[in-house]
């Protein structure tokens, strides 16, 4: 296929970054109505420091769970890394995810093992892992949200048309096609990428999906923090906190011209923690307290980041050590 012109490049970024903004500033503005709702701030607010705290916690984990994945594939295609340098290049990667596109976060972990990876393996581990979480995640959500929703016909509607967007991750023609174009820049003449093996797509969805429940489990403990939840709100909750987490979160991810799927996330997850909160609430509080909880929750894990990417860098990693096992 041949190269796209220069005008036309630059036209498409303008392009992307326009319909970004606007779907940024749509949700903005639209939280910012909710928010002013006065029946939402009569209520007393508090943040608990130590659900936060829970909630950073939980979100560390998870991210664990991903990147334990991503060396276990490293090391499955005869490239294995210590753990110490590999989760470290993988939590500082999450940081690239903020800037337009998503590419910095799999050329972070490509910079970061240089010397130890080469370049078109670390890029097309990376780009696998990632795009096996997130089919993860559209699996998770496919299979739960339609259960947890029994019932309610309009939400399953809806929820049907998310999973046609959420589900785009799994189609073998664009799994395999993203990992072609996103690795070919980093790809040596004459220095062919070894195959992954066809094991590591099921580990994968299993290792990811264990840290989509530790990344639901954050976004039901930042509602505690927030002191959101009647005290009836159980289990069933925590696994709705799940579903709706993962579904939000990937189809985030597909919208690549939001930085960290900024906007889009948040509209997908108010929607459905609105429906939640309705059940306790009258219809205007509860869309405030759901557009309160997402733009909390983006706060927190966006701090969170932060911290591992600043933890990952101040703990010392040793030049050689085990690398994570296959098995």
């Amino acid at each position: 296929m041949p190269a796209m012109p220069n005008g036309r490049r630059s036209w498409a970024r303008w392009v992307k970054g326009g319909l970004a903004a606007l779907i940024v500033g749509g949700v903005a503005w639209q939280f910012a109505r909710l928010l002013r709702e006065p029946a939402l701030w009569r209520r007393d607010w508090h943040l608990a420091p130590g659900w936060l705290a829970v909630a950073v916690a939980t979100y560390a984990i998870g991210l664990g769970f991903w990147g334990t994945f991503w060396l276990r594939l490293l090391d499955r295609v005869g490239h294995g890394v210590p753990a110490g340098p590999g989760l470290r290049a993988y939590y500082v990667s999450h940081l690239g995810k903020y800037v337009p596109g998503k590419a910095w976060a799999i050329l972070t972990r490509v910079s970061m093992l240089a010397g130890r990876v080469r370049p078109g393996v670390a890029a097309l581990t990376a780009t696998y892992e990632t795009l096996t979480t997130m089919a993860a995640g559209a699996l998770l959500a496919a299979v739960a949200v339609p259960f947890l929703l029994a019932g309610q016909a309009s939400a399953g509607w809806q929820a049907l048309g998310l999973f046609a967007v959420a589900g785009v991750p799994i189609l073998p023609g664009v799994f395999n096609g993203l990992i072609a174009r996103v690795t070919k820049p980093f790809i040596e003449p004459g220095d062919p990428l070894p195959c992954v093996p066809a094991l590591a797509l099921p580990e994968g969805l299993a290792w990811a999906g264990v840290g989509w429940c530790w990344l639901g489990a954050s976004a039901w403990a930042v509602l505690m923090a927030l002191g959101v939840l009647p005290a009836d709100a159980g289990a069933g909750f925590v696994l709705r906190c799940v579903a709706f987490n993962a579904l939000s979160y990937v189809a985030g991810f597909l919208f690549l011209p939001a930085p960290g799927g900024v906007g889009v996330r948040e509209w997908i997850l108010q929607q459905l923690l609105e429906r939640e909160f309705a059940a306790w609430h009258t219809e205007a509080v509860a869309a405030g307290l759901a557009a309160l909880a997402v733009v909390v929750l983006r706060l927190v894990w966006s701090a969170a980041d932060l911290l591992n990417a600043a933890a990952a860098y101040a703990l010392p990693v040793a030049a050689e050590g085990a690398p994570c096992s296959p098995s």
